[in-house]
C-alpha cells in the first residue's frame, strides 16, 4: 500500500507539472528545492561537511551556504524536468538543448569499438540520454533500480524513450564488454562511494574517495574511447558539453593503469564540479569509505 500510495502521489504531481509551461515548472521545482533545503537538516549538514572539506579556505561560509541552496534548487529543477521528459517531443528537447562537441561523440561511434560516456550526478543528468536519443544516437545507461517497483517502472519508461536502454548496475562486466564490442554506447556515472570491495581509492578534492574500478577495467580491456559528457544549466534549457576522449594509460601494468585511468576520470569530474559546484550532488557521503591506513 505504501508503494502504491507513493506512486499515486508522483502520478498526481507529474500530471500537474506536465500541464505547466516548461519555464514555470522549472521555477516551481527550484522553489520546492528551496523549501526542502530549509527542512532537510540531515542532508544539509552532510552537504555542508562535504563542501567545507572540499573547498577548505577557498570559499567563505556565506559562499558555501549559497552553493548549498543552489544544490537543492538544482535538484528540484532536475526532478521536475524529469517528470516532463516523459512527454516532451523530440522537437522541444532539441530546441532546449545546445550541444557542444557532438563531433567527438560522432567520430567515436564511427570507429565501431563502442563508446563509454563518462558523467556524474551533475546538472540535469537524466536529460542527457534523451538529448542523445533524439539525435539518433541512443545509449545504454547503468542505474540502480528504485526500491519502489511502480516508481521504477515509471522512471524507466521515461529513460528508455528514443531508443535508450536501462541496465541494472549489477550487470556483469562481461555483458557490458559484449555490448561495447557490438558498437553500443554505455553511460557511466562515476561519482559515488561504492564501498571497499568494488573500489579504487583516488584523490577527489584532496581526499581519498572509493571509486568504482569497473569503468577502468572495461575501458582498458576494450580500449573503447571514454568521452566526458556534462550538462550545464542555462536559461530555458541546457548546454550539453561533449569532450574529446580521455587518453588511457598503457604502461604494461594493469594495476597501475587502472589507478591512473580512474584518477583521470575523477579529475575530469572534479574539474566540472569546481566550476559549477551547485550542479553536483553534495548530499551524498562521497568520502564515507576510507582506506584502512587512513582509518
Amino acid at each position: 500500500m505504501k508503494e502504491k500510495l507513493e506512486y499515486l502521489i508522483l502520478q498526481i504531481l507529474s500530471t500537474i507539472v506536465r500541464l505547466l509551461p516548461f519555464n514555470l515548472a522549472v521555477k516551481l521545482g527550484a522553489y520546492l528545492g528551496t523549501v526542502v533545503h530549509r527542512i532537510d537538516r540531515r542532508h544539509r549538514l552532510i552537504a555542508l561537511e562535504n563542501l567545507r572539506a572540499a573547498f577548505k579556505t577557498e570559499k567563505s561560509e556565506a559562499e558555501l551556504a549559497q552553493i548549498l541552496r543552489g544544490v537543492y534548487q538544482n535538484i528540484g529543477r532536475s526532478a521536475f524536468e524529469a517528470l516532463r521528459l516523459g512527454i516532451m517531443s523530440p522537437e522541444e528537447i532539441k530546441a532546449r538543448t545546445e550541444i557542444e562537441g557532438f563531433e567527438h561523440y560522432a567520430a567515436a561511434r564511427k570507429a565501431n569499438k563502442g563508446v563509454i560516456l563518462l558523467g556524474a550526478h551533475f546538472g540535469s543528468w537524466e536529460w542527457i540520454p534523451l538529448a542523445l536519443g533524439v539525435e539518433n544516437t541512443p545509449l545504454h545507461v547503468i542505474v540502480r533500480p528504485i526500491d519502489n517497483p511502480y516508481l521504477d517502472q515509471m522512471i524507466q519508461s521515461m529513460r528508455e524513450r528514443f531508443g535508450n536502454f536501462v541496465m541494472n548496475k549489477r550487470t556483469e562486466t562481461g555483458e557490458i564488454i559484449k555490448l561495447l564490442r557490438q558498437g553500443k554506447s554505455i553511460g557511466f556515472l562515476l561519482d559515488q562511494d561504492v564501498g571497499r570491495h568494488k573500489a579504487i581509492f583516488v584523490n577527489y578534492f584532496g581526499r581519498p574517495a572509493a571509486t568504482n574500478k569497473a569503468l577502468a577495467t572495461i575501458a582498458l580491456r576494450t580500449r573503447a574511447p571514454v568521452i566526458p559528457m556534462f550538462i550545464l544549466r542555462k536559461k530555458g534549457g541546457h548546454k550539453l558539453v561533449i569532450e574529446k576522449p580521455i587518453i588511457l594509460p598503457k604502461t604494461g601494468s594493469l594495476k597501475k593503469d587502472m589507478v591512473e585511468a580512474t584518477t583521470l576520470f575523477t579529475q575530469k569530474i572534479e574539474s566540472y564540479v569546481r566550476q559549477y559546484p551547485d550542479h553536483w550532488l553534495w548530499l551524498h557521503r562521497r568520502w564515507k569509505t576510507q582506506p584502512e591506513t587512513e582509518k
